[in-house]
């Protein structure tokens, strides 16, 4: 799979480090995740494979097939907001959703929060951010994942976009029918 936002860092442990992607935060209101890294810094292609006690890690791979990423609802500090992301009905069960980790806002983390996703995604599927913030602040927006690249879309360029590379716009009346990724992992 294509990568898209995948950036492993350094974890640092008690027992040593090792490469990982990190999601969400730790703390109260918060979770937070590590996914195990064990391919080359650089691999053009992921997948993901499975600890010895069964969890998910990332391998490298030679399949350039859908896509593996990290999408995040992630915003700016407002009260009584949360960030996350969403499919469209017709998508739902060709999303995987790998792990996710949660964060938050204020000591108490009751400000606001968001949701990061680990994701494998086929190509050309459309995703729904909603950044923690309030639309005022922060636009909502559309990721679409495409064959070769993976775009970031304003809702006022959609329709521009979808003529622009020949394929269906997704319909007002499918706006409705949005499922939080969160809702499909719990």
């Amino acid at each position: 799979m294509k990568r898209f936002e995948i950036h492993p860092i350094e974890g640092e442990f008690d027992w040593g480090t090792m490469s990982i992607i990190e999601l969400g935060e730790s703390g109260r209101n918060r979770r937070l995740v590590y996914v195990p890294y064990h391919a080359p810094d650089d691999a053009e292609f992921l997948e993901i494979g499975t600890t010895r006690s069964g969890r998910p890690k990332i391998i490298k791979s030679e399949s350039p097939e859908g896509w593996l990423a990290v999408v995040s609802g992630s915003g700016t500090y407002t009260r009584g907001t949360y960030g996350t992301a969403y499919c469209l009905e017709s998508a739902k069960d060709k999303i995987q959703i790998i792990e996710y980790g949660k964060g938050a806002y204020g000591t108490a983390g009751r400000i606001g929060s968001w949701y990061e996703f680990l994701i494998a995604i086929p190509d050309d599927i459309f995703i729904r951010i909603r950044p923690a913030g309030g639309s005022h602040k922060i636009a909502r927006y559309w990721l679409y994942f495409g064959k070769e690249k993976t775009y970031k879309i304003s809702d006022n360029e959609i329709d521009l976009f979808c003529e622009s590379q020949g394929i269906e716009p997704p319909s007002l009346e499918s706006l409705i029918d949005l499922i939080e990724l969160v809702d499909r992992k719990k």
